[in-house]
């Protein structure tokens, strides 16, 4: 085999099987230079012209004066703050207190909380038993007031699925 190709004799250049003597012996330097001083030339160019930009339209001064910024406000006594917020955090914790009087919602003490949890037992950690919801007539997965309910009214009356099975399997 001649040089310039591999283990077959496939030329093809596309993977590296060039017939040999095919390839210039000698880099071309001209171009090369050429190129490289065009690149220079064009940065040159470009900097000198951005500079003169610069100083025909920027009329600022390069460097501003630091601003002056208001103090800190910082704790006057950190130790006594401290000490505070602990026995605020501890009062809400062992304390009774209204969250919302409305709603009936309120807050009691961790340790009468964790002691009506252990007097219940499993059943402490149920969920509670929640009201069946029946969707209002018309709405997704409500009844429509074109269809006929159990009772052979249209769809006003509303029953809970649990009762509806029971009347139909009498």
């Amino acid at each position: 085999m001649a040089d310039g190709q591999l283990h077959t004799g496939v030329h093809d250049d596309a993977v590296g099987h060039a017939r040999p003597g095919t390839e210039a012996p000698a880099l071309a330097l001209r171009p090369v230079l050429l190129t490289g001083l065009f690149i220079v030339v064009f940065v040159g160019a470009t900097l000198a012209g951005l500079r003169l930009y610069y100083t025909l339209t920027v009329d600022l001064p390069l460097m501003r004066p630091p601003r002056t910024f208001a103090q800190p406000q910082l704790q006057r006594a950190p130790a006594s703050d401290l000490a505070a917020l602990l026995r605020d955090q501890k009062a809400r914790l062992s304390g009774y207190a209204w969250v919302d009087r409305d709603k009936g919602i309120a807050r009691i003490p961790v340790a009468a909380a964790m002691a009506r949890l252990a007097a219940e037992g499993d059943a402490g950690f149920a969920a509670p038993a929640q009201p069946e919801q029946v969707p209002p007539l018309g709405s997704r997965g409500g009844a429509s007031s074109t269809v006929m309910s159990p009772d052979g009214q249209p769809g006003t009356v509303q029953r809970a699925a649990s009762e509806v099975g029971r009347r139909w399997d009498r």
